[in-house]
């Protein structure tokens, strides 16, 4: 049986790790890779989390191209599912609040429903933002919270992509050990250690990280690699929101666009852009996407489009078996394999291409993108 998980490992913890162990099977991911669902560049290069993952237990790790990775949870699902299934995965494997695949797949026909989408359409969430009207409108038609934790969300959208794509894989869930904020326990949330390590550094959460984990990326800090400043990016960014700006840039809609263009009249910083900006009506992770998308031209129709691609990341020696076996989607091994893929491709690669050249434009260290293949074990 061939097992799948869509992840972001930011960093890769000892839930990661426990997720891992109760699969036991042939276990592929499709990993995040450079900028993630909120907007934000992740902890380390994919190539370094890659290697903690297949350390930890992974088969073998895919990237998941930007800007699919820096997308909503509908949007990130659905890429993660389409590559997924042409990797010729069996089974989607992942954690949740909820932990009951039934209770999930009763939430999906609910939010699926007729007269959910009949309720939201009369609600105007704009004026009380997008969240609030769905919560208050599942909460007045059935009598209980809707789910607005952040694995329960992912996965109904995982679910949701099975269904809507037809792809003969099975969704399969476990329960979410600890608190998804929480940095108490036995399995800190991934959020609570990026806090500590922006306190103290990697040694700061040695204790939410397994060993072998620890290791990759105390190597990774040690070069430079951990934690890129995104204020290295602010002038590009400023200068990008100061001029003209396509009308179709993804989920810049609303007045998203508006208030970033206008904060950034004031702004010298990133930071001081998303706190100008900031009002009830759009979540940080809203601001954060909207900016970054419209630093690297995004469009909508960018986003509506398939996985023409993915990259590999890292494997050992059962994760070389599923590429001998043959995948059903192009697949980039080595550097030199770029030259190789379609035109449609090719589009998309471009995209990841520059994203990652100012991904490491943010790191202390060097990191040549260019160069870097895949950790084989």
């Amino acid at each position: 049986m061939h097992i799948a998980i869509i992840a972001e490992y930011n960093p890769f913890h000892k839930g990661h790790a426990y997720q891992i162990s109760e699969a036991r099977r042939i276990f592929s991911v499709i990993l995040g890779g450079i900028f993630s669902q909120r907007g934000e560049t992740y902890i380390a290069p994919p190539y370094v989390r890659a290697e903690a993952a297949v350390k930890c237990g992974a088969d073998i790790v895919f990237e998941m191209p930007f800007p699919f990775s820096a997308a909503p949870a509908s949007i990130f699902a659905r890429a993660g599912v389409e590559i997924a299934e042409k990797i010729g995965a069996d089974v989607l494997f992942f954690g949740s609040e909820c932990g009951d695949i039934n209770k999930l797949y009763e939430t999906l026909d609910r939010l699926d429903s007729r007269e959910m989408k009949k309720a939201l359409g009369k609600k105007n969430a704009g004026a009380c933002g997008k969240t609030r009207a769905y919560t208050e409108v599942f909460e007045k038609l059935y009598g209980e919270s809707a789910p607005v934790t952040p694995n329960d969300i992912l996965a109904i959208e995982y679910m949701r992509a099975i269904k809507n794509s037809g792809a003969k894989i099975k969704p399969y869930t476990i329960l979410r050990k600890g608190d998804y904020k929480s940095g108490e326990g036995e399995f800190p949330s991934a959020s609570s250690l990026r806090r500590e390590f922006a306190d103290g550094g990697i040694s700061k959460i040695m204790h939410g990280i397994p060993s072998e984990a620890f290791e990759v990326f105390k190597t990774a800090e040690e070069n430079g690699l951990l934690f890129p400043d995104v204020e290295r990016l602010a002038s590009a960014v400023l200068l990008k929101l100061s001029g003209d700006t396509p009308a179709d840039i993804a989920f810049s809609g609303s007045g998203i666009l508006g208030r970033l263009k206008n904060a950034a009249k004031e702004a010298s910083s990133i930071a001081e852009l998303l706190s100008l900006a900031a009002t009830k009506r759009y979540t940080d992770a809203e601001l954060s996407r909207a900016m970054l998308y419209t630093l690297f031209s995004v469009k909508r129709s960018h986003l509506a489009k398939k996985v023409h691609y993915t990259k590999l990341l890292a494997a050992n020696s059962r994760g070389r078996e599923i590429l001998s076996q043959g995948v059903a989607i192009e697949t980039v091994t080595k550097p030199s394999d770029t030259d190789k893929l379609s035109a449609a491709a090719k589009k998309q690669y471009l995209f990841t291409f520059t994203a990652e050249r100012a991904y490491a434009l943010c790191l202390k260290g060097k990191y040549m993108h260019l160069k870097q293949s895949p950790r084989i074990f």
